[in-house]
């Protein structure tokens, strides 16, 4: 049996999007960020843990709005992938999927490094990082 060109070439498209679909999850986009593995083939991500300050405004049943069009956001990697957030933890409310590479904004990284949860001004190896136990840093985050 002599298979056509049209129906090879549909054989070829479904391959590829079976291998597509089954592609190895993406590492962190924060270079280093500890939070962000890879196991078994699956992505793992260690969310940040809530400062004082947070536990009581979310246990006090407040929710974040999300963050503004415009306005500085705090970069957190997520189970469902990389998160803009108005503060610095994950939010059902407050944080939305990212926009890094279409939207320029200043934007803040909560990651993990070292063993020690940072924010950081920028990806950039010339970054400055101040412990995200200490709360919300004063300094805008570099403008991506």
């Amino acid at each position: 049996m002599k298979l056509q060109p049209t129906t090879a070439a549909i054989g070829v498209l479904l391959a590829l999007a079976a291998a597509t679909t089954y592609a190895e999850p993406a590492g962190p986009a924060f270079p280093g960020n500890e939070a962000v593995r890879i196991v078994n083939g699956k992505r793992v991500v260690e969310a940040p843990p809530l400062t004082a300050a947070s536990q009581r405004y979310v246990k006090g049943g407040a929710k974040l709005p999300p963050p503004s069009a415009a306005g500085e956001v705090f970069m957190i990697e997520g189970q469902q992938g990389l998160m803009e957030c108005r503060g610095t933890y994950l939010s059902e409310s407050g944080c939305i999927p990212s926009s890094l590479g279409t939207t320029k904004r200043p934007r803040l990284w909560t990651v993990k490094l070292g063993g020690v949860w940072l924010h950081c001004d920028s990806r950039a190896q010339s970054r400055k990082c101040e412990p995200a136990a200490a709360g919300a840093p004063g300094a805008m985050g570099t403008v991506e």
